[in-house]
């Protein structure tokens, strides 16, 4: 199986320039390592502000990059707003026959082989979008601290862990789905709010893993989680994201299920000064992984169809375990 053409991967993304700034150059450095051409990286730079010095630094860092010419937002954000504009942005520049790397500036994607080889393998099973996980970002101390221009990303927040699912959970108008995120798309489909699954459309979803990843019954738990080999490193607890969050809870438009969600996060950040790590389930980054993405991804699409035949749970284990042996 011979890999894809870089040629059409592309990112599509939006940026707050006066909140998230910070992060935008290692999202470049991220991506552009992962072998998305210059040439397709597509962004958005929002601010409510069009003399913020915040957007001329963006725009300057995008030119020294080499990157093509943004479009610019200038306007509050709401995830609705936002959203819409980055479908609308992809339907624009992206050939429906493409791929689509969807990711906050907050979001570094982890993927276990080249994308290219990634998707090759996507098109000989069928396959139209792969989700991920949120991995968590902490910085060694669980502080919430800046995000350090001069030092790399990974190395200011070390440590790897699941502050989502321990600390937020589910809630009234918040379930599982909301720690899931697309990471990779073909450009046939559009991300819906959040983009935690495809938007609805005439297009059907041919998930990598034969469900959404929310539906698998342990999505909650930990171990399982650090199982599934594509990964979305998320550098969200940093020292500004209080008072970012806030601000968009106070924004209206914000959905029930963020503000829920949203006000749990903060509220806790704030009573613990930070991510108490005793908390914490940590997943160790030095694991040797005996199986290979392969195989966890075959497992995976295993368990699904066990599940969708209704199989018990024990029974579903012992089949995978069968069949994998053979």
């Amino acid at each position: 199986m011979s890999a894809v053409d870089d040629r059409s991967i592309h990112l599509v993304s939006c940026i707050g320039v006066d909140t998230e700034f910070a992060h935008l150059p290692h999202f470049l450095d991220h991506y552009l390592a992962l072998g998305v051409r210059r040439e397709n990286v597509h962004l958005i730079l929002n601010t409510d502000d069009a003399g913020s010095p915040n957007l001329a630094r963006a725009r300057a860092l995008l030119e020294s990059r080499h990157l093509p010419a943004p479009d610019v937002w200038i306007g509050p954000y709401t995830s609705d707003a936002m959203w819409a504009r980055r479908r609308d942005l992809q339907t624009e520049r992206v050939p429906a026959d493409a791929w689509v790397v969807s990711a906050d500036v907050d979001e570094f994607h982890e993927y276990p082989a080249p994308l290219g080889e990634i998707i090759a393998h996507c098109e000989a099973l069928g396959v139209n979008c792969v989700q991920g996980v949120f991995i968590d970002r902490i910085a060694a101390d669980g502080r919430l601290v800046d995000v350090d221009p001069d030092q790399p990303i990974g190395q200011t927040f070390a440590l790897q862990g699941d502050v989502q699912c321990t600390v937020g959970r589910t809630g009234r108008h918040h379930d599982w789905f909301g720690t899931i995120k697309v990471m990779l798309l073909k450009a046939e489909l559009l991300p819906s709010r959040g983009g935690h699954h495809p938007q609805n459309g005439d297009v059907p979803v041919r998930y990598l893993f034969d469900r959404h990843l929310a539906r698998f019954p342990a999505i909650g738990r930990a171990r399982f989680r650090f199982f599934i080999p594509f990964r979305v490193h998320h550098f969200k607890w940093t020292a500004s994201m209080a008072q970012t969050l806030r601000r968009r809870l106070a924004t209206p438009g914000v959905s029930a299920a963020g503000a829920e969600d949203g006000r749990k996060l903060v509220d806790y950040v704030e009573a613990e000064g930070g991510i108490r790590l005793a908390d914490i389930p940590l997943r160790s980054r030095h694991r040797v992984d005996p199986l290979g993405w392969r195989r966890r991804v075959r497992m995976l699409r295993l368990m699904a169809s066990a599940l969708a035949r209704g199989d018990d749970a024990r029974y579903i284990a012992r089949r995978i375990r069968q069949r994998l042996s053979t």
